[in-house]
């Protein structure tokens, strides 16, 4: 029989044999204001438009919140969009008991609110609900529960929203 190396793949039927094992192509990350770059997103990541977000289940202060976040190469969630903005609100709902920290925050009680970046908030996309009643605590952080973005203590315990960029 004849050797022919354009038929080396094929099955005893004729069919072509595909190969789909992982290739071990090494991956540098590559650094973005929303974190590390990737070209898919890790396990348990869901993935919207051009990002990856991890709804995280431990209950964290948001300072601990942003340090996980940090730890994945991702940083706590920052809104873009309003297409971004319904994306999370859909799937928050799914945990409607829930609440989620994202990446806003001020300084002082009456600061500005600012994204991890340092970026200004813009209220085009949405308001923050205040939750301050008569408490002399100030509520400079933000989470987003049953849809809904409220500020709060940033001390109190919650789960979170990590985010970072695909690679295009």
């Amino acid at each position: 029989m004849e050797y022919h190396p354009d038929l080396e793949n094929l099955d005893e039927d004729g069919y072509t044999k595909l190969d789909f094992s992982s290739r071990n192509v090494p991956r540098r990350p590559v650094f973005s204001e929303k974190g590390v770059l990737s070209s898919s997103c890790p396990p348990n990541w869901v993935i919207h438009e051009n990002s990856c977000y991890l709804f995280s289940t431990p209950l964290d202060t948001w300072e601990e919140s942003k340090t996980q976040c940090s730890q994945q190469g991702s940083s706590l969630l920052k809104i873009d969009s309003s297409n971004e903005l319904t994306f999370i609100k859909n799937q928050s709902s799914f945990k409607s008991a829930d609440s989620f920290w994202i990446g806003l925050s001020r300084q002082q009680s009456k600061g500005p609110w600012l994204w991890e970046d340092g970026s200004m908030f813009s209220s085009n996309l949405f308001q923050i609900r205040s939750t301050a009643t008569q408490e002399i605590s100030p509520h400079n952080c933000v989470w987003i529960h049953d849809s809904i973005i409220y500020d709060q203590l940033c001390s109190v315990y919650s789960f979170s929203i990590c985010e970072k960029k695909l690679l295009k």
